[in-house]
């Protein structure tokens, strides 16, 4: 599976839980707005360690 298909998806998600927080925040509490923040930080998370990842292996295969 390519990098850009899992960031994508994983940008698609957060756009998601974003829009869901945002949008409807009558019904929800404090810990709802926590567990979204916390959501979309992992995703971000998981974005900035795939994109590391593939960056490592770069240069790794830059240097042989």
């Amino acid at each position: 599976m390519k990098i850009e298909v899992l960031l994508q998806r994983l940008e698609l998600e957060q756009a998601r839980i974003a829009s869901d927080a945002l949008g409807h925040p009558a019904g929800k509490d404090g810990f709802d707005y926590g567990r979204a923040v916390g959501m979309y930080a992992g995703l971000e998370h998981a974005k900035r360690t795939l994109i590391e990842l593939v960056a490592e292996k770069e240069r790794r295969d830059f240097n042989l």
